[in-house]
């Protein structure tokens, strides 16, 4: 159980010293962006055709870049006669709102027919790689502090704690086995919530002239950066100004990614996807959770095979590469920069032989709970559900419903049966008890009798 003692072990960095936020600065002209002036000028051709009649302002924000980079597109654009000026949302050239020409509009549809992305301005894809390497998964450490108090809410045996630390420190691979209902999802979740630190997630990437998004707010959770006192504006004096952002708005500032599968993953997920139509590519999985965590859970009830999906990714386990394909048949060398865990409920006999076991560096079985687990979560769960915990009533439980009828424990079992029993009580109008009768009951409509429990 939690309450139980971690093996000693030498301390490891504290989380205040993991990886800080990279410094990126904002780019100051058209080249500092990394990116072609042809690239820049369609993407705001598109904006503008899209958003109607945009100020220089809001340009500048749709790309998320400075306005004296915008501004040379602007300049750039009128010149082509591409644009003109045709009102203003207030005092400044930055306020001045434009609108595609005829020629403008020519122009656009060519750029539609290169690309339909519209949003951010791309980073340059070694500008990511430099950035993912100052804040690699690779690089945190995870104290025994954190550790233990990122699992304190769940009941783990020692031998579990003691593996999992280690593995979760490595920032490589880890399979976490054993039978369903013991907590394995919950222990991956844990893992995701102690991940030290704030990471960059680029909108976009440039990859040899075409785009590829990465941000996704499903699995990215984005944070507002802090803006220091000495740069807000008392809103007596006037509108807020907009603050200064030193930081590239390319990137956005978030928790590390932790990225869950099931069952529904195939090979397909873990390709570029590009589109006929829209001509930009859709970050695979793994590349969506680079700094971060990756888990694959039900491992084994994919519709591929455990061998295919462990052949596909032996080199970027190995190596910390991961080659990607894009359809013009132009390679992408990509950084595996994952945490990388296997969740399964199959028995490791029944999904691969030695050599495979190999490729994973960490094993981690998570086994039914002792009889002493047992009750420890039953008392925790009586708790949080404000019912008063009974060891008369849990002994009877645990002989009637499991010593007689040769049952396996589950950790599941004493939430799901808890609850069970306040759906039927509150039925009855009686007060929630941990009772023998209220146990038959809830026990009854919980257990199914089944030649084979596993």
């Amino acid at each position: 159980m939690v309450a139980e003692p971690v093996p000693t072990i030498t301390r490891r960095i504290p989380v205040d010293d993991s990886p800080k936020v990279p410094a990126v600065p904002q780019p100051s002209t058209v080249e500092e962006t990394g990116l072609e002036l042809s690239m820049l000028v369609d993407l705001a051709l598109k904006t503008i055709h899209f958003a109607g009649r945009p100020s220089g302002r809001q340009l500048a924000d749709q790309l998320c870049l400075p306005f004296p980079v915008v501004e040379e597109i602007i300049t750039f654009l009128r010149q082509e006669q591409a644009i003109e000026t045709v009102g203003t949302a207030g005092l400044g050239e930055q306020l001045y709102q434009y609108a595609l020409t005829e020629r403008g509009r020519r122009k656009t549809e060519e750029a539609l027919d290169r690309s339909h992305y519209v949003g951010p301005a791309p980073l340059p894809f070694d500008t990511y790689i430099e950035v993912l390497k100052q804040q690699s998964i690779s690089n945190i450490r995870i104290d025994q502090d954190t550790y233990v108090n990122g699992l304190q809410h769940l009941v783990l045996g020692r031998k579990v704690l003691a593996a999992l630390g280690p593995a979760v420190n490595s920032g490589s691979s880890v399979l976490i086995y054993g039978k369903s209902g013991n907590g394995k999802s919950t222990v991956t979740r844990a893992i995701g919530q102690m991940l030290p630190g704030q990471v960059l997630i680029p909108y976009a990437v440039e990859v040899h002239g075409s785009i590829v998004k990465v941000f996704d707010p499903r699995v990215h959770q984005s944070i507002e950066p802090e803006i220091p006192q000495d740069r807000r504006t008392d809103a007596s004096h006037g509108p807020p100004a907009v603050p200064e952002r030193r930081q590239d708005r390319r990137w956005v500032l978030a928790k590390r990614p932790v990225v869950s599968v099931g069952g529904e993953l195939t090979l397909e997920d873990l390709e570029l996807r590009y589109s006929e139509g829209s001509k930009f590519y859709i970050a695979p999985l793994q590349w969506k959770a680079n700094s971060g965590l990756l888990v694959v859970d039900d491992f084994g009830r994919q519709m591929i095979q455990p061998q295919e999906l462990l052949n596909r990714w032996i080199v970027p386990m190995e190596e910390g590469i991961d080659h990607l394909s894009l359809h013009t048949g132009d390679t992408l060398a990509l950084p595996f920069d994952v945490l990388l865990i296997f969740s399964s409920n199959i028995p490791p006999g029944r999904l691969g032989d030695e050599a495979f076991f190999r490729r994973i560096r960490h094993k981690v079985e998570m086994p039914n709970p002792t009889k002493d687990e047992y009750l420890e979560i039953l008392r925790r769960v009586c708790l949080t559900k404000n019912l008063e915990y009974s060891d008369e009533a849990a002994q009877y439980l645990l002989r009637a419903h499991y010593a007689e009828t040769g049952r396996e424990r589950k950790s599941c079992h004493p939430r799901d049966i808890v609850e069970l029993l306040t759906d039927i009580t509150g039925f009855f109008n009686e007060p929630p008890e941990l009772s023998p009768d209220w146990i038959d009951l809830a026990a009854s409509s919980y257990f199914v009798s089944t030649e084979d429990d596993y």
